[in-house]
């Protein structure tokens, strides 16, 4: 039976640098998934054939779903690149893991199940959520959320705020990582135990659970945003 471990195998090096197996994985998603964007966008047609048409109408419904967690069109736009890019992202990365040899090879594993890249994402999310919101509300006004010397009770709840900005990185990157490396370990197992039938349910469930997955963090992304640009009052 495969070896299963938490952490990523280093495959190779290039300059010192050692590339995992999750990372190398990584690569190639964000390769193939850009090219395939550029190719259905890059002629865009009015009348689009039906790859353009299948990519209009994931990214318009999408679109819409982030907008009635907004409440207002603007504020989508302005978290929709993010938010749209993070769903694709990582519904690929969960979904990558039922081709066949992924997670059975040592040289493919699902980055999803790599702790590093689920921190990697929510570390690169809180902080273009914060960015964008001294943007909008200005260094000093947004620092009031986290410095707020008016009376104890209010400098005490800005530390709660500052303490909330570490703890969302944390749940965004430890739940993507726990359901995805249980997930993945479960069809492993399962796949060595009973090679046939036995795996099928779990099958079905990890393609729920990886869409569920990639739905949730982009939409506490999308709720984090909302919460990040609202006004400081007294």
């Amino acid at each position: 039976m495969v070896e299963i471990s938490i952490s990523p195998e280093k495959i190779f090096s290039v300059y010192g640098l050692p590339v995992t197996n999750t990372l190398f994985l990584s690569y190639i998603l964000v390769l193939v998934i850009a090219a395939v964007y550029s190719l259905s966008f890059i002629k865009a047609k009015m009348l689009p054939g039906k790859l353009q048409n299948f990519f209009e109408m994931t990214l318009e419904k999408l679109f819409n779903f982030f907008k009635s967690i907004t409440g207002s069109e603007e504020r989508a736009k302005e978290i929709f690149p993010l938010a749209a890019t993070l769903f694709i992202l990582i519904l690929s990365s969960n979904l990558i893991e039922l081709l066949p040899g992924i997670g059975v090879f040592h040289f493919l594993r699902s980055p999803s199940s790599d702790l590093n890249f689920t921190i990697a994402l929510s570390l690169i999310s809180i902080s273009y959520i914060n960015i964008m919101a001294v943007r909008k509300l200005g260094i000093f006004r947004y620092l009031k959320k986290f410095l707020n010397f008016s009376n104890p009770i209010n400098f005490f709840v800005g530390i709660l705020e500052g303490i909330s900005e570490a703890t969302k990185i944390l749940s965004l990157s430890f739940r993507l990582f726990g359901n995805l490396f249980a997930g993945e370990t479960l069809l492993i197992v399962s796949s060595f135990l009973f090679a046939y039938l036995m795996p099928l349910p779990f099958l079905g469930l990890e393609i729920l659970v990886g869409f569920i997955q990639a739905i949730i963090f982009s939409s506490l992304v999308v709720i984090f945003y909302v919460s990040a640009i609202e006004t400081v009052h007294e």
